[in-house]
């Protein structure tokens, strides 16, 4: 273009010095700061006298990205409603596993090292089979995808494999489950599914292959294990959190699954037991944002009893599994689960009065026995003795001791003043012999 001839024979650079001059300038910048096309608009390449043609530049660039950006995300407002969406729209989303999981984003939520893992697995094999879950019935049994970015595959699979084990499956119920558990590991990979530019969470490229690839499966579940791990940091809590809501939203919407994220509780959270919508670490826009929140919280064994009226033993372990926001379902109970190695058990809460009558009944139990047969081989004891015997921690002792001697349970022997610390009874349990 420097040198197009006019009408008249010559060229324009010889006809225009002093535009040459300026087109020449303006070339040099273009090329110096990469301009991603040969030529411009006339009026971009105008620079005002004293005005560096970086601003021109980045002026053009920011226009062409504009451009680019609507074309691939144009906003398009929506139509009349239709006669067919009128007949055909749902209030609800469909149910994965009734009042459990929905078509939707939601957040399992639990203390590092509880075992929430294990227990999404026990669930997923119960989804794939179309078993009824913990009383709930699973309406659309299908595929599950765990894109895991914490326990590798190996230490899944193993767990998995023990669970039908355990749970004695057929062999065709294992193949099942073979087929139809696709685990991804992508841990120290640095997947993420959002990411910042010009200082907004966006979504990732990455997102839009995850997308592409579980939409193939129509999986009727996606975990995402853990959710910090495929984020941009906590470092703008709300906004990093919001953009994840975003990202399962999308996926969703392809998919048409229920997609999970796997998320740990705050510090504090864990220390209270908390099981309110708000337990998950960091800010208020995940559970905001997500339809289903599920939190588990371990329980001791006391509190174990108390709840459900049932004794935990050797390896087993209790929990409390809370489900304070489902948005498609009316409100539901808490559910206790007991866990016995690979496989867990819902028990039914069964009252403050009854679980701590239950709690009162082991204790009783435990310090009688205890006490017959220290009487049968011939050692005596005190409430003190007791006590430092640690059959239960001494303030449930006295409590203990206090009610068997009301209840006639227990009776006091005389010691002769010879008790440890000068105490003048013996605890000897009413159904023994008073013997010497």
């Amino acid at each position: 273009m420097d040198n197009v001839t006019d009408a008249a024979g010559g060229s324009d650079n010889e006809l225009h010095p002093d535009r040459a001059a300026k087109n020449s300038s303006t070339g040099d910048a273009q090329r110096a700061l990469g301009f991603f096309w040969d030529d411009a608009p006339e009026e971009d390449l105008h620079i005002p006298a004293g005005q560096h043609p970086a601003i021109t530049v980045a002026s053009s660039l920011l226009k062409e990205m504009a451009r680019v950006a609507e074309k691939a995300n144009p906003l398009k407002l929506g139509g009349p409603i239709t006669a067919d969406e009128w007949r055909h729209a749902r209030t609800t989303p469909p149910a994965i596993v009734e009042h459990w999981f929905y078509e939707d984003v939601g957040v399992f939520v639990a203390p590092g090292g509880t075992g929430k893992t294990t227990l999404l697995l026990f669930q997923v094999i119960h989804i794939v089979l179309g078993r009824d879950l913990f009383g709930h019935e699973v309406f659309a049994p299908g595929p599950v995808v765990i894109l895991t970015a914490e326990d590798n595959r190996e230490t899944l699979v193993a767990r998995l494999r023990q669970m039908c084990y355990e749970m004695q499956l057929t062999e065709r119920e294992v193949n099942s489950i073979r087929e139809d558990v696709i685990i991804t590991d992508v841990s120290g990979l640095g997947i993420k599914l959002t990411t910042v530019t010009k200082d907004v969470v966006m979504p990732s490229a990455q997102l839009d292959r995850l997308v592409v690839e579980v939409g193939a499966l129509s999986p009727s579940l996606l975990v995402i294990d853990p959710m910090v791990s495929f984020g941009v940091g906590e470092s703008r809590v709300n906004d990093a959190e919001q953009g994840l809501i975003d990202a399962a939203r999308r996926i969703r919407n392809v998919a048409r699954c229920c997609v999970l994220y796997v998320h740990h509780t705050g510090k504090q959270n864990a220390r209270d037991k908390t099981t309110d919508q708000y337990s998950g670490r960091g800010g208020s826009a995940l559970s905001d944002g997500a339809r289903m929140i599920h939190v588990l919280q371990r329980l001791t064994p006391d509190e174990w009893t108390t709840a459900t009226g049932d004794v935990l033993e050797g390896e087993d372990t209790g929990f409390v599994l809370a489900r304070p926001k489902l948005t498609w379902c009316p409100p539901q109970p808490d559910i206790y689960l007991k866990r016995h190695r690979y496989t867990f058990a819902r028990y039914d809460h069964v009252g403050e009065t009854e679980g701590a009558r239950r709690v009162n009944q082991i204790a009783e139990d435990k310090v009688l026995q205890f006490l017959k047969d220290e009487w049968q081989a011939g050692r005596r004891h005190t409430q003190n003795s007791l006590e430092d015997a640690k059959v239960l921690p001494q303030k449930a002792t006295r409590q203990t001791v206090g009610r068997l001697l009301k209840d006639n349970r227990l009776a006091k022997e005389p010691t002769d003043g010879g008790g440890r610390g000068g105490a003048h009874h013996y605890l000897r349990p009413i159904e023994l012999p008073m013997t010497t």
